[in-house]
């Protein structure tokens, strides 16, 4: 994520400049003679300018995460899309289309975070640029994990089916890659296509105790389990469940904070 963040990049220059800079100007003080004069001099100034420079930009680029991180917890954890449009629009300013994963990763949530604002036009324009950065690139696994990140927001722009048509692209992608990313994304493909096969069944039962699961779990974001809250909800009020429908709407409205959901089930609520 550095390249997105223009601060952290320039930190991360004077990080790797500094020390080369300090050491050419003192030695001459010491020692009355210029460091770079001779070959061996030289050679440890270069050799002090590359592990800085490696240095530098190595924690810069975990700062720059951290600070992703943080960003995007705004909208996954606090569930307030609001915040992350606020505070990350300069980041997503930066991000230029085609982009690589760590560009499409941010975009795809800013995207939906887009779409909770109503800013429908602004996500969709992302989607198509997470779309041209797919075929931007050329190795499989690439494609796919820039894949994974359009999932979610096809599902809300574009509607289920062509969710699943975009995870069933990505298992061609990394089918028979035995490597621990491609397992990694494999893994998250499965999940999706099992979440959202469940969910266009028609057994609300299934769909049911899958939502309930999910809402339930501290392992996945606050905003996800609010989602699987508001699903859970439908799925009850299919099977004519109207205490567990309460329930999964009363969940959307005590965690949902900001969230779109939160008035749709406030709305809801009142007539069940």
């Amino acid at each position: 994520m550095l390249p997105y963040f223009k601060k952290y990049s320039i930190i991360a220059c004077i990080i790797g400049v500094l020390p080369s800079v300090v050491v050419s100007t003192v030695y001459p003080m010491v020692t009355g003679s210029i460091m770079a004069s001779t070959l061996g001099g030289l050679a440890v100034l270069l050799a002090l300018f590359m592990v800085s420079m490696v240095l530098g930009f190595n924690i810069m680029e975990r700062v720059a995460e951290t600070r992703t991180n943080g960003l995007l917890a705004l909208y996954n954890d606090a569930c307030d899309p609001e915040a992350l449009i606020a505070q990350g629009k300069e980041v997503a300013e930066a991000v230029s289309f085609p982009c690589r994963a760590a560009g499409a990763w941010y975009m795809a949530y800013y995207a939906q975070a887009l779409l909770e604002e109503g800013k429908v036009d602004q996500a969709r324009l992302i989607e198509q640029g997470l779309r041209q950065s797919i075929q931007a690139v050329k190795k499989p696994q690439q494609k796919a994990g820039i894949l994974v990140n359009l999932i979610p927001l096809a599902d809300k722009l574009d509607g289920t089916e062509e969710a699943l048509a975009l995870v069933g692209q990505g298992l061609a992608l990394v089918s028979g890659d035995a490597g621990p990313v491609a397992v990694e994304l494999r893994a998250f493909l499965e999940s999706q296509e099992k979440i959202m096969r469940v969910r266009e069944s028609g057994h609300a039962e299934d769909a049911a105790r899958l939502d309930e699961a999910i809402r339930a779990s501290d392992a996945y974001p606050m905003r996800i389990r609010v989602e699987a809250a508001w699903a859970e909800a439908r799925a009850y009020y299919q099977l004519g469940d109207a205490a567990a429908e309460r329930r999964s709407l009363a969940f959307v409205v005590d965690h949902g904070n900001r969230l779109a959901l939160v008035a749709k089930a406030q709305q809801r609520l009142a007539s069940v």
